[in-house]
């Protein structure tokens, strides 16, 4: 591979053609879905030589499977970015896209994910063109990352084939093979509902709620102490959201909170829901006409822990340091589908272009040269792969 697979003008053309599709996720605020994503990434694939094929996951929300040297002999290497985005919210023409004198386009998915969706679908298509293909590469551009990851969720569970997978995320080229999970629940309290004027004869729901805050403040904080690891940092929790009441003059009847907590590699949901249960047994204890329940847990990211050994490790830290000279492998704190993929007995690593901190943000942008870089990443990934296997199986 002595030729870069592509150059900034051809990244910034179909990046800039991504960015200009609205396919913000369904359910929110200005959300469009992704089918118009999902035909633009079909056309581009087909046009590479690409065989495709749509996965249905929710009504006019599909996957795109798109599959070079599929009879290749050799390990099958997956490329998986999403292709739905937040909403635009104070952003400002989020899906006019500009490249400034820096060299950075902006736009919303710009980085969360068209960059690393662009990049791998000129890998994509430069493997198409290889003679001698190591195995076989697919891309996955999947749905509904952004609220619940049901893309991944059915590709995982289907017969996919595949031994390893590239997640796009905006890691600025680090790879990353641990993050942190999380998931939130909704605490309610109940109280008797009363007019204002005898409070005396109701039981304020708030007033409750406001006596658990405080047992949970003091009782995560006490128990997450010193509860990290080297590379996803620390498990800590979080009270996000407090809501209750009818009306000012009624003495509340119900409050709800939800606690989020992040979860670190060797701590289950299983582990958080009981240590969440705990926590309100004190208070219960502490306060012992407290009626209060969990409900409606939400998991919204798995941990993923790929062990440093793993022949995708490997293979993508190799791959960045042949073009970039040197390769962190690193953890962070958000989630992403690679641990959804990784439970499905898919060994996963995360490695994209631009930067988290400015995902979901007004002024989100990518680096165009990251967006070259990046595609030669995955192609160069898909070439070593084979390598990497035949290595962790001598």
């Amino acid at each position: 591979m002595a030729v870069p697979i592509t150059t900034n003008q051809t990244a910034a053309e179909l990046l800039s053609r991504l960015v200009a599709i609205p396919s913000v996720t369904l359910g929110v605020d200005q959300g469009t879905g992704e089918a118009a994503m999902a035909d633009a990434v079909e056309e581009f694939a087909r046009s590479a030589g690409a065989s495709v094929t749509r996965q249905e996951v929710l009504p006019d929300r599909p996957n795109v499977i798109c599959t070079v040297a599929a009879d290749a002999p050799g390990p099958h290497l997956l490329l998986e970015a999403h292709m739905d985005t937040v909403a635009l919210g104070p952003m400002v023409d989020g899906h006019r896209p500009r490249i400034d004198e820096a060299g950075l386009l902006h736009g919303r998915g710009s980085c969360d994910t068209k960059g690393s969706l662009a990049a791998m679908l000129l890998a994509l298509e430069w493997a198409a063109g290889v003679a001698d293909p190591p195995g076989p590469l697919t891309l996955l551009a999947a749905v509904d990352e952004e609220t619940g990851s049901a893309g991944a969720k059915e590709f995982g569970e289907s017969n996919h084939g595949v031994d390893a997978a590239i997640v796009g995320e905006p890691t600025s080229l680090d790879i990353v093979r641990v993050h942190r999970g999380g998931g939130h629940w909704r605490v309610v309290t109940h109280g008797t509902a009363a007019h204002s004027s005898t409070p005396e004869l109701g039981d304020n729901a708030i007033f409750r709620m406001a006596d658990v805050i405080q047992v949970i403040r003091e009782e995560f904080s006490r128990r997450l102490a010193g509860r990290s690891h080297p590379l996803a940092g620390q498990s800590s929790f979080s009270v996000g959201r407090v809501s209750g009441g009818r009306s000012f003059n009624m003495v509340p009847d119900q409050c709800e909170l939800i606690v989020e907590r992040r979860q670190i590699p060797g701590e289950s949901v299983t582990d958080v829901e009981h240590e969440l249960e705990e926590v309100l047994d004190v208070a219960r204890a502490r306060y012992p006409e407290l009626r209060v329940e969990v409900a409606n847990p939400v998991v919204f990211a798995e941990v993923l822990d790929t062990p440093e050994h793993a022949s995708i490790v490997q293979a993508a830290q190799d791959a960045a340091t042949a073009v970039l000279g040197a390769a962190n492998v690193i953890g962070v704190a958000y989630g992403s589908d690679a641990s959804i993929l990784a439970n499905a007995g898919i060994p996963s690593v995360l490695c994209g272009p631009g930067d988290i901190a400015y995902a979901h943000t007004a002024d989100e942008v990518v680096p165009i040269v990251e967006v070259v870089q990046a595609a030669e990443i995955y192609a160069r990934a898909w070439m070593g792969f084979a390598g990497a296997v035949s290595d962790a199986t001598a």
